[in-house]
């Protein structure tokens, strides 16, 4: 699906003036309101609109995306969309832009150069959209009610919000707001015609008994045929161990093969393996395995699974087999924004079937 062009928006606080472009991923943060417009945010500075029963996006607004410290939240109103920027994590203003691009309203407003007017905002933690004519901006000191579409500030209610917060509806004009790192739950009262009220609790949430992953599952494999027998190997006599692995659980993208143990990693016995008939190409790994890799197994499958050990000296010790259910991840070692696409490693991501017997070559 081909996204439209947005509206080019301008808001005039110098926010990521003169700063070149940013390379943006290619992700997409989708928001709800309860206007039946669904706020789609493609990666920073873009928004789109999707409206219901419409079989396309609409562009709404393209702004220049600011540093790596810049926050921003996009949220539908019936009016367009409402913009929040915090620069910095500190300067902050709430912008509201209607769908062709013309700015609505604004705190600070644009021709407000009084230091006070900035100070009101400083440190911005959240935003909510209440109904059709009220929205929320939580602060670092308080939280404002403000009218939409003209940002007029309504109400003010004192109250520290040191962390960034998130908001959900709890019911007719409540709504419970819930900051990052504290497990402290608050209700928000914001009736029209009546004073904002937050009912604060210290304690931790407690929702009763925890979730469980109800029919949630992953790969698992197990042997349905296998054995832990000592096996023992002379030459020039060939020995081959057999099984049968079964995956119970959910499919996998990828089986990996090994085969470990000190008589592997000192060459004392040549090791070969056959999975589901064919041969499957071993490597040497960290000197005492061999591993292989091949496609994944579904749920319910079977598959056969032969290791045939050829003599080359003396020696003898145990030896593990195991059966890995794993698939392709990224290897991402810390937040950051990606030009290209990450390199990806095979990681186990169930339950594998793991065999050890002692192995014994003359």
């Amino acid at each position: 699906m081909t996204l439209p062009k947005p509206v080019p928006a301008t808001h005039g606080y110098g926010y990521s003036e003169g700063r070149p472009l940013r390379q943006v991923p290619d992700g997409a943060f989708l928001d709800t309101s309860p206007f039946g417009i669904t706020v789609v945010e493609k990666g920073r500075g873009r928004v789109y609109l999707l409206r219901p029963g419409a079989a396309q996006p609409e562009g709404a607004l393209q702004m220049e995306p600011g540093g790596e410290q810049d926050i921003w939240r996009a949220l539908a109103t019936p009016h367009g969309v409402l913009l929040l920027l915090v620069i910095n994590y500190r300067q902050t203003a709430l912008l509201h832009f209607a769908f062709d691009g013309t700015l609505l309203g604004s705190i600070p407003g644009i021709d407000d150069e009084d230091e006070d007017a900035e100070e009101l905002i400083w440190g911005g933690a959240g935003v909510c959209v209440l109904d059709a004519s009220r929205a929320l901006l939580f602060v670092q000191d308080k939280t404002l009610l403000v009218s939409l579409p003209g940002l007029q500030v309504l109400e003010t209610l004192v109250g520290e919000w040191p962390a960034f917060v998130s908001v959900t509806p709890a019911g007719p004009d409540r709504w419970w707001v819930g900051a990052e790192d504290s497990d402290a739950l608050f209700l928000l009262t914001a009736e029209p015609g009546h004073p904002l009220r937050i009912q604060a609790s210290n304690r931790p949430v407690s929702p009763g008994a925890p979730l469980m992953h109800v029919g949630y599952k992953m790969p698992a494999f197990h042997w349905t045929e296998h054995s832990s027998a000592p096996l023992s190997v002379s030459a020039p006599v060939i020995e081959t161990w057999r099984a049968v692995v079964r995956n119970d659980g959910t499919p996998c993208e990828a089986v990996r093969v090994r085969v470990s143990g000190a008589l592997v990693g000192a060459r004392v016995v040549d090791v070969s393996v056959r999975y589901r008939g064919q041969p499957l190409p071993m490597v040497e790994e960290q000197r005492v395995n061999v591993v292989g890799v091949t496609a994944g197994l579904e749920a319910g499958a079977t598959a056969e699974l032969e290791v045939t050990f050829k003599p080359r000296s003396e020696g003898s010790g145990p030896l593990t087999i195991t059966v890995e259910p794993c698939s392709w991840q990224s290897q991402v070692k810390y937040w950051q924004w990606q030009d290209k696409e990450e390199p990806r490693v095979l990681t186990v991501t169930g339950h594998p079937a793991t065999a050890q017997f002692p192995l014994t070559v003359e």
